[in-house]
């Protein structure tokens, strides 16, 4: 039988199977999604965070793992410091790094928190409360944001100030931010309050939508249109109120944290220093890759 009419199909040589090995792997929505949650600063940030405080995790597992097999061998003795573990090492090594690069990235911080104050002067929150717990976070983060810069800065040898200077900067640095995080614990509380006030409004005025709109109803079940709107405004409310949960956890994630660097010597370890920070991290990943779903 002769070949139908067109063009013949181009027969893959060996350079076309190993350079264009890409071509049999389909598009994914997933890769697209993290590339553009990664490309923001937060998520840059929260990926980064993640990895510098579980990589205290790991390290306080390989060291625990370190002490129970010396004693399960009888011996009496241990290395304290990473629990002599190599991997460990190298561990606390990407972790203090990442730490370094992510406070470098904070140098211009105060910038966008110049444009916040700003905004909420134009377009205040909906009580005076509110916008007075933004006006007092605000005006902690123009505290902590040039204090931890110069800080770090003078670490490094890059402008002249003691080391007695450095720590007492630190200190004021780190309860500026401690007032922000107790700030936004009360910020939720408010939120909270006025999130439960809407929704008893809109319970009286529209009642909730019925029937309930699910997979087996989907195709028998036509909703009006003001019943769509009802159930649209729930949506919202539960969007809402999972938005504050969200911020809970993240914000009682910074709080331990806040309150051991605020303190000369700190009072917790470096376990619970990652446990802590992986907590936040997580949820603030967690909430800015929802936001940057489509």
């Amino acid at each position: 039988m002769s070949r139908p009419a067109g063009k013949a199909p181009r027969a893959l040589n060996t350079t076309d199977l190993v350079l264009g090995s890409f071509s049999n792997v389909p598009p994914n929505e997933t890769l697209n999604h993290a590339i553009r949650y990664l490309g923001t600063w937060s998520g840059f940030d929260k990926a980064m965070m993640v990895t510098q405080y579980g990589s205290k995790l790991v390290v306080a597992f390989l060291s625990l793992q370190h002490v129970l097999r010396v004693r399960l061998a009888g011996a009496k003795t241990f290395h304290a410091e990473h629990g002599g573990s190599s991997v460990a090492k190298r561990i606390t090594r990407l972790g203090g790094l990442i730490s370094d690069a992510r406070t470098l990235y904070r140098i211009w911080g105060i910038l966008p928190m110049i444009q916040w104050m700003i905004s909420i002067e134009r377009n205040p929150p909906p009580t005076r409360l509110l916008h007075n717990i933004e006006r007092i976070q605000g005006w902690s983060m123009l505290l902590y944001c040039p204090l931890e810069a110069i800080c770090y800065l003078a670490s490094h040898s890059i402008i002249p100030v003691s080391a007695h200077a450095q720590g007492r900067m630190m200190l004021l640095s780190v309860r500026a931010w401690a007032v922000y995080v107790m700030l936004q614990l009360l910020h939720l509380v408010e939120d909270n309050r006025l999130l439960r006030l809407r929704a008893r409004a809109l319970e009286r005025s529209r009642g909730h939508p019925t029937p309930a709109r699910t997979p087996s109803t989907e195709k028998n079940v036509q909703l009006g249109d003001e019943q769509e709107q009802t159930r649209q405004l729930w949506k919202e409310l539960d969007a809402r109120k999972e938005a504050i949960l969200n911020q809970l956890w993240v914000n009682l994630g910074y709080l331990p944290l806040t309150l051991h660097w605020s303190v000369p010597g700190g009072l917790i370890s470096d376990a619970w220093v990652g446990l802590f920070g992986t907590v936040a991290a997580s949820a603030g990943l967690k909430a800015g890759w929802r936001a940057t779903a489509k």
